[in-house]
């Protein structure tokens, strides 16, 4: 269950779900304990959100039959933002995390092959690759660096939730000796309510 913690303050684990006492709403009128702190926080879980908009992600018509890839916003709130990515055969987007934002990703069909890299020591890069097919997940958290590639034979479509909305994506490359180096970043434009889709690659 991935679950992105929404509230003002900032928790190091956006994976850690509520306690029995933080993070639950109050009812109307409900007294709060006076060392209670700050306002309960809000909790989504991304990949519930993603399980549900791939039940029927497979049928959006503007993601098949496609030379490039194509995405279509399927939802966006002030806590998340929802997207269906169509992928054809070939279809790849390089090295990048998605900034401060979490993410959940659900495959609705086909398979994606993803690479996730991560620094240890002295910078050098342990690279880990694994096939998501039909039905299966993956959850991540802020800065996570990672691609996606459909690289069998059939066209795939995905469904991507990202909490809170996206506002910054970096992209990276591997150097020589194995390090793991920033290209470049991006601000991502905030999305409108009647949006359907957006010049930039949500993926």
């Amino acid at each position: 269950m991935a679950i992105a913690n929404l509230g003002p303050a900032t928790d190091p684990d956006p994976f850690r779900p509520p306690n029995r006492f933080v993070g639950l709403l109050a009812g109307p009128g409900a007294l709060r304990p006076v060392d209670a702190g700050p306002p309960p926080r809000r909790w989504v879980d991304l990949t519930a959100i993603a399980e549900g908009f791939a039940v029927s992600a497979a049928g959006i018509p503007e993601l098949h039959d496609r030379s490039e890839r194509a995405w279509v916003l399927l939802a966006v709130t002030d806590l998340f933002e929802a997207w269906a990515i169509g992928w054809p055969t070939g279809g790849k987007i390089d090295l990048h995390d998605h900034g401060p934002s979490s993410g959940a990703i659900v495959v609705a069909s086909g398979t994606l092959t993803e690479t996730t890299v991560r620094s240890v020591n002295r910078g050098v890069a342990v690279i880990t690759t694994q096939h998501i097919g039909p039905g299966m997940s993956r959850r991540f958290g802020p800065r996570y660096v990672h691609d996606l590639v459909n690289d069998g034979e059939q066209e795939a479509i995905s469904v991507h939730v990202y909490g809170p909305r996206l506002s910054a994506m970096s992209y990276y490359r591997l150097d020589g000796s194995g390090r793991l180096g920033v290209v470049r970043t991006e601000s991502v434009p905030a999305l409108g309510p009647f949006d359907t889709t957006s010049d930039h690659d949500p993926s």
